[in-house]
């Protein structure tokens, strides 16, 4: 065939074909009948699971403002409105609000004093001390960001009437403080180690070979 030839027939040819896509597999389902909180029979069944998804797919609209419209994370909003509300704190009192160890609140801390949003001081007495606290610029943040995260919040209790959202309120208000007495009466001896491998080092231990040969 000749250059001509192998020229036109490349070109009648068209574009090539894109691969069709994939079909996306349908999201698992989640039950829809009320959890047997009192008896669990499944992970849904328990409370902790009902509050996660509850969360986890409410927060997903929290999560698109936060890093679609004001460029933060949801974790360093989290840590805006901590401070807002509660005013400076130290890195340790952060940690204990945000339900965090103090490595990864440290950690989080960073990108907020990188974008200008939080200042860190050093207790001149005690180079060790230090306190977080919101600049000029986090406070306008959390005027304009806090809004529609209420909008939000006011959207998904909706379904409830006021009522019911009062005993709710109540009812997590008492959640809260059982959960707490729970932690500190050691329910659980085992500890979560994060420094020393955390569960990756209690899963290799339990993966090695006994001495006993057995």
């Amino acid at each position: 065939m000749s250059a001509i030839n192998h020229c036109a027939s490349a070109t009648h040819r068209g574009p090539p074909r894109r691969p069709m896509p994939r079909p996306r597999r349908p999201a698992p389902a989640v039950p829809t009948d009320p959890p047997a909180l009192s008896a669990p029979r499944s992970i849904h069944d328990l409370i902790n699971d009902q509050l996660h998804l509850i969360e986890a797919v409410n927060a997903s609209n929290v999560t698109r403002i936060c890093e679609g419209e004001f460029g933060i994370t949801r974790r360093e909003w989290r840590f805006v409105a901590l401070l807002s509300t509660l005013g400076p704190l130290a890195p340790s009192q952060l940690a204990e609000q945000s339900g965090l160890d103090r490595s990864r609140t440290s950690k989080a801390l960073m990108p907020l004093l990188d974008k200008g949003l939080v200042t860190r001081a050093v207790d001149p007495h005690d180079g060790r001390r230090a306190t977080v606290s919101l600049t000029a610029e986090g406070e306008a943040l959390y005027r304009k960001l806090f809004p529609r995260v209420v909008e939000i919040n006011v959207r998904l209790l909706d379904v409830l009437r006021p009522a019911e959202i009062r005993v709710l309120a109540e009812m997590l208000t008492r959640l809260r403080r059982r959960a707490r007495e729970l932690l500190d009466a050691r329910l659980v001896d085992a500890l979560a180690d994060r420094r020393r491998g955390g569960s990756r080092r209690q899963w290799d231990r339990r993966r090695a070979p006994r001495r006993d040969g057995g």
